[in-house]
């Protein structure tokens, strides 16, 4: 990117995004990139800032929208908003031209494929536990569905995060979202599912601060090298290719909301387990709000 703006978007995206995971700052990154390039097209630099308008505000909304999903477009416009605001903080412009700009409407539901009970059994089904490899992914496919941990949480257990607590297995989440550190209680027969895996795998000695989930060769023959985000997106998709379902990584943790409210779980028992900040992120996830066979109208009777 020209370097007109290149640092100084890097400087503000850092004063902006403070405490954020790397994956966040990663994303935050881009995003304000995305906004420098769209400013030097319209002959824009950190020098004639000043000559920034509400209509090239409106602009760029007009091009977010046309080149990006609704969620995305929503995000890289916030993100364009709050580096105008460091700059408004600085005293380089006097008012954000983006402030009172509409934002994008987006539905109050998350685009990711919600598996049905049935569906999540046949998820697991299609994995070849009779070699070590096979008993890796079972053990994983297994505590994303079950658990609702995110992707990078995953990849980033070590065997040491696998305590005891109150008589039941946890895992420690030492940096989840925004790098907060939280605590999921791991099923008996997950758990069950990750000790096969570790017997299998010759790993039941190997170090504490080891990683748990690790790569394989060819030879179906672990390596100490630990499995990445690629890895287990890669893992979700050939798995949900078996049963006719495009899913991600993410469409395993909105099965998990979805699943368990439907199992009769409390909209707070949910929200704690899945570790969201506020309710309303969790109803967002539980997607089959329609039931006609357990409906609200079928608790009130006169």
């Amino acid at each position: 990117m020209d370097q007109a703006f290149s640092p100084a978007i890097i400087l503000d995206i850092t004063d902006v995004t403070g405490q954020l995971s790397t994956r966040s700052e990663r994303i935050y990154r881009h995003d304000a990139e995305v906004f420098a390039s769209f400013l030097l097209d319209q002959g824009l630099t950190v020098g004639t800032l000043h000559l920034l308008t509400r209509s090239h505000l409106i602009a760029y909304r007009k091009y977010l929208g046309e080149s990006y999903a609704k969620a995305t477009a929503s995000r890289m416009f916030s993100v364009a908003r709050r580096i105008l605001q460091e700059y408004v903080y600085r005293g380089t412009l006097a008012t954000n031209p983006a402030a009172g700009i509409k934002t994008f409407s987006v539905a109050n539901e998350t685009p990711y494929t919600t598996l049905e009970k049935d569906e999540a059994k046949a998820l697991l089904k299609t994995i070849d536990t009779t070699k070590t490899k096979g008993k890796r992914d079972y053990a994983i496919l297994s505590l994303l569905l079950r658990t609702g941990l995110r992707r990078s949480e995953c990849s980033a257990l070590n065997l040491e995060d696998l305590k005891q607590e109150q008589g039941h297995t946890i895992a420690v989440i030492e940096h989840g979202k925004g790098d907060k550190r939280g605590i999921v209680k791991v099923p008996v027969d997950v758990m069950r599912a990750i000790d096969l895996y570790l017997e299998a795998a010759g790993r039941s000695d190997v170090p504490s601060d080891a990683p748990l989930f690790v790569g394989f060769d060819r030879g179906d023959h672990p390596t100490a090298e630990r499995v990445s985000d690629k890895l287990l997106e890669r893992l979700v998709k050939q798995a949900g290719t078996k049963i006719g379902k495009n899913l991600s990584p993410h469409s395993l943790r909105a099965s998990f909301i979805t699943l368990t409210s439907e199992g009769g779980a409390q909209l707070e028992q949910v929200q704690y387990a899945s570790r969201h900040a506020d309710p309303r992120t969790t109803q967002r996830y539980r997607k089959r709000k329609l039931n006609l066979d357990d409906n609200a109208v079928d608790y009130l009777k006169l």
